[in-house]
């Protein structure tokens, strides 16, 4: 609505209706009044309604379904039907022929439950198989890329539905996978009520005109059943709309038709640009910046494994890529593999694509060329392990454990990598991970008894472990020892500022390399985390006085 001294005309005159061609997402079915606080002196009663029914539609029924208006695909709920002893389905429309043919499909069906405005909204099963979806809540999810949103349903707030509306590129595929069109039937109306006649050109008639494939309606009359008594006169626009969404000719995700937008990969050195189907039979590797990872990660299906040190697998949604690390931090991997992930991962990868720089990961040589896997272990596998250890070590010498309980563990673990490291700040952001996996989980007043702390000293967790695996190795080894968690102490509380002396302090205290590839910096942080825990666990082991 326009801030002026009264509604503008256009508001009735609802010009501002946008068509459904172009739009993100598409409105299957809608149902929704709106009333509005009125922000003009001597107008109130501003209220909205919007209403859409579609049907999916094969090319030869077309004319017929195009010939229907508001009064035929309405907001009427759906039921199955008999029409001279032939049962008809729910899901279906007919048209009003005496064979009642079906004319189309409705892709959302409005089942009545009894009671007063009470209905219930399904989405057609055969979408929902042919697009792989899967509901969760009032959104209805495509694993197959990367969990994204394909159909959601919105309610009002009494609960009621609303709208369920589709994304078009999904609704086009499998509109054109069917050879369908959608056709939308929709009426719009709005209303409000003045205390004078508003200064509109048509006021005083009843104006009725057609633009395109629109029917509208505006007018002024004196009110009947005015909400207040200073409302003397009554507004009302109203808009019957009918028209087609259209698919593309191809269907890719239902039909399994060839993309024409494939991407291109930076191949070997030279960084020469192939397709991944120019990729397969190459024996030659691509690179990746490091960035790639958490990109991937980001995806709700994304997940991230190792194998030995420097490899593992990485995957977006079902298929996992064998990737190494080469000693630039570049991640590497077969040529030919990508040419086994879907469009849509291809264009996720092809984003990070760079030329080979450094040679491909000398792990990832041995595993596929050699045969001959490397016997190293990645220390994002031994964290878990480590925190279990000593947690382990200090329940066997003092009868309870170390680290109090904590539900996010499984999630941090999962955000605990090297590749945090590529993102901005990420090694402040890897610390603060180690740091809520040990430091915060740490019970203090455990400690106490143990490492001999007086009930009333303040005192922090690293500090109070220090005090106990002093009464092992002494003060001086027990400082040594735990430099490095307080190193990453420091990087933890560095507030984003990378170039300060707490930064630089905590890197060096945590033994990081600033000289080194980001990736190879966050793989030494965690490295160093898991061999400080493996020395206090040692330290706890083997002296000290048990209880």
């Amino acid at each position: 609505m326009t801030v002026t001294k009264t509604l503008a005309p256009h508001f009735f005159e609802l010009t501002d209706i946008r068509v459904v061609q172009g739009r993100s997402w598409i409105p299957l079915r809608l149902d929704q009044e709106v009333e509005r606080e009125s922000p003009f002196q001597g107008v109130g009663g501003i209220r909205e309604y919007s209403g859409v029914a579609s049907l999916a539609v094969l090319e030869a029924d077309r004319a017929v379904v195009d010939g229907f208006t508001w009064s035929d695909v309405d907001q009427s709920t759906h039921d199955r039907s008999f029409d001279g002893g032939l049962y008809r389905p729910a899901d279906v429309h007919c048209d009003w022929s005496p064979e009642r043919n079906i004319v189309g499909v409705r892709l959302v069906l409005a089942q009545a439950m009894g009671g007063f405005d009470s209905e219930t909204w399904h989405l057609h099963q055969d979408l929902v198989i042919a697009l792989k979806l899967v509901r969760e809540g009032d959104v209805w999810f495509r694993p197959d890329e990367g969990w994204a949103d394909v159909a959601r349903l919105r309610r009002n707030e009494e609960d009621r539905r609303v709208l369920l509306e589709m994304r078009a590129e999904m609704l086009s595929d499998y509109l054109a996978a069917r050879g369908m069109a959608l056709f939308l039937s929709s009426y719009h109306e709005r209303a409000a009520y003045f205390a004078e006649k508003p200064p509109y050109p048509w006021v005083d008639e009843h104006r009725e005109w057609s633009s395109d494939r629109d029917q509208h309606e505006a007018y002024i009359t004196e009110a009947e059943f005015s909400p207040e008594p200073e409302f003397s006169f009554r507004g009302l626009g109203a808009l019957w709309r009918k028209e087609w969404f259209e698919p593309g000719n191809r269907s890719i995700r239902v039909r399994g038709d060839a993309d024409p937008d494939e991407v291109t990969f930076a191949v070997g050195p030279s960084g020469e640009r192939k397709t991944a189907g120019q990729c397969i039979g190459a024996m030659t590797y691509l690179a990746f910046k490091p960035t790639l990872v958490p990109a991937l990660l980001h995806f709700r299906s994304g997940r991230l494994g190792w194998y030995t040190g420097d490899t593992g697998a990485i995957a977006a949604a079902d298929t996992g890529i064998h990737f190494g690390i080469n000693a630039l931090g570049l991640v590497t991997i077969f040529a030919k593999d990508i040419a086994n992930l879907d469009g849509w991962e291809q264009r996720a990868w092809a984003a990070h694509s760079t030329p080979l720089d450094g040679g491909a990961s000398r792990e990832l040589l041995d595993a596929q060329m050699n045969c001959k896997p490397a016997d190293t272990v990645a220390p994002e596998t031994q964290i878990l392990a480590a925190l279990g250890t000593l947690d382990s070590a200090f329940q066997a010498r003092y009868g309870a454990p170390l680290l109090r309980e904590n539900g996010a563990v499984d999630s941090i673990l999962r955000r605990t990598h090297r590749f945090r490291a590529v993102e901005h700040d990420g090694l402040l952001a890897l610390s603060k991970e180690l740091n809520r996996l040990l430091m915060e989980r740490v019970d203090i007043d455990l400690l106490r008894g143990p490492a001999s702390i007086p009930p009333k000293e303040k005192i922090g967790s690293l500090k109070a472990l220090e005090r106990l695996i002093e009464q092992s190795i002494g003060q001086s080894d027990a400082k040594t020892m735990m430099a490095p968690l307080f190193g990453i102490n420091d990087l933890r509380n560095a507030d984003s500022h990378l170039g300060s002396s707490l930064a630089e302090s905590g890197f060096e205290r945590a033994r990081v390399d600033r000289e080194v590839a980001l990736v190879e910096q966050g793989r030494q942080l965690i490295a160093t985390f898991v061999k400080t825990l493996c020395d206090i666990s040692t330290a706890i082991d083997q002296g000290g006085v048990g209880v």
